[in-house]
């Protein structure tokens, strides 16, 4: 079936203001940029209070970050998978179809939900020691995983929920949830880390009971909302155990390469990690501090993935190929000028900022090295912005295999490699594991835009 002549549509999608596309990214951008934000504040409170606990426990929660940052492979599959499949279903008027499709999402989220926690439960301290974790950062982190744990079949399903909803079009219910579950995760982490009032002290592992809580109470609004909505999309409780495998098939079959992207760079990047984890402790903090302050970046390019993403969707579902095209270009464009605004700052003032989370007797060297990496990771900040814009829409589009096939060969060539051989060999620490990173998203940029420019993604059935 070929998308190429938009006469065969009467009009644009719903999502989409043709004459404004520019007001249609944003619109649909904003509310996650705020949801994305709250998250990424969230994290560098935990930091910070689990930072003012020491090394130890500010290394174990980074490590521990990087096992926990294994279930959104799972979570990646589903969500991208059920993004794409409802989008193409809005954006051609079958909104029974994606009810179902999202009936069928929430079974398959929960199933990896459950058995990622109990991996996480049983397995956590041995993952850590495969990190190269040294004994106390060791501890700390498995204490971290299995409070975590508890909350995992809940975060599976609100990130399959809102991954719905966006894909549909509805950004907002996600940004207003995920702001409250954020806000409760701080607060009970705060609370729990330190003992507040009657609460009991647990400090790393109150960090993972206020996200378990944030979590279960995430699952709860999302799905809540979902079931009293009137719009393109609802769930049902009594349908709720309702499994459709058709539409379990069309979800995987685009989401599966998704999730298997996520797997090998989240794999990938614990390698590295682990190279990292070899120069000792305060190289892990300052990487850690710096990972959590590189989330505010990924807010805004994240963002624009996702709107993007539901735009090409849905403007392929309708028919209109030329809006998808047009939308991707412009969203690339203004996100990479974001970025690299944000980078000046990073290069001005590096190492405050790095300051603010880290305290005790070695912080005056977690804070030189955090101040090194933000002016590395500066340099990768407009090819950034540019492949999340491109990224998300090929994954709108169904067109996950390629991003695979470009991410993983990018990772593991241009990235691990060489960041080992600069880190240990060359002797350049871990700022040269992180020049590595930067070369890497920008050749992978370079390879995202040319496989966008070819074309394919504009025939591709889901």
């Amino acid at each position: 079936m070929s998308l190429e002549s938009p006469e065969s549509a009467a009009t644009s999608p719903d999502v989409i203001d043709e004459s404004n596309l520019l007001r249609s990214v944003v619109r649909l951008a904003w509310p996650i940029v705020v949801q994305q934000l709250s998250f990424a504040v969230v994290q560098l409170v935990d930091t910070g209070l689990v930072g003012h606990l020491g090394d130890d426990a500010l290394a174990g929660v980074r490590l521990a970050g990087q096992i926990f940052w294994i279930s959104l492979s799972g979570m990646t599959a589903v969500g991208v998978g059920a993004t794409a499949v409802i989008a193409r279903a809005v954006g051609a008027r079958r909104s029974g179809d994606a009810t179902k499709t999202l009936q069928t999402a929430a079974i398959l989220a929960l199933i990896w939900g459950a058995a990622i926690g109990v991996g996480m439960w049983f397995l956590g301290g041995w993952s850590l020691g495969m990190l190269s974790a040294e004994a106390g950062a060791k501890a700390e982190g498995a204490d971290y995983l299995r409070a975590s744990a508890i909350g995992m079949p809940f975060w599976s399903l609100m990130f399959a929920g809102q991954a719905a909803l966006q894909g549909a079009g509805d950004t907002r219910l996600p940004m207003v949830v995920s702001v409250v579950v954020n806000i409760i995760n701080g607060i009970f982490s705060y609370v729990l880390i330190n003992g507040t009032g009657p609460a009991p002290q647990w400090d790393v592992m109150g960090a993972g009971a206020g996200y378990s809580i944030g979590a279960i109470l995430g699952a709860l609004l999302t799905f809540g909302a979902l079931a009293v909505n009137t719009g393109k999309l609802r769930w049902s409780l009594r349908h709720a155990t309702q499994f459709d495998r058709a539409e379990a098939g069309r979800i995987l079959n685009v989401g599966v390469p998704a999730g298997l992207e996520q797997g090998q760079f989240m794999f990938a990047f614990m390698l590295y990690t682990r190279v990292i984890a070899t120069l000792g402790t305060t190289a892990v903090a300052a990487h850690g501090v710096t990972l959590a302050l590189q989330g505010l970046t990924f807010g805004v390019g994240f963002a624009v993935s996702v709107a993007v993403s539901a735009i090409v969707g849905q403007s392929l579902g309708a028919k209109r190929p030329d809006i998808a095209e047009r939308s991707t270009y412009l969203a690339m464009w203004y996100s990479l000028a974001f970025l690299v605004v944000l980078g000046g700052v990073f290069v001005l003032f590096g190492g405050p900022i790095t300051s603010i989370f880290i305290s005790g007797e070695d912080a005056a060297g977690v804070v030189d090295l955090g101040s090194d990496l933000l002016f590395i990771f500066a340099f990768a900040m407009p090819a950034l912005g540019a492949s999340l814009s491109v990224s998300g829409a090929l994954r709108g589009a169904g067109d996950t295999r390629s991003v695979l096939f470009i991410t993983a060969g990018s990772t593991w060539i241009v990235r691990l490699i060489p960041a080992y051989l600069l880190a240990i060999p060359l002797g350049f620490g871990v700022q040269g594991a992180w020049v590595a990173a930067v070369v890497d998203i920008n050749f992978r940029t370079i390879l995202l835009v040319i496989r966008f420019r070819q074309g394919k993604w504009k025939h591709i059935d889901v």
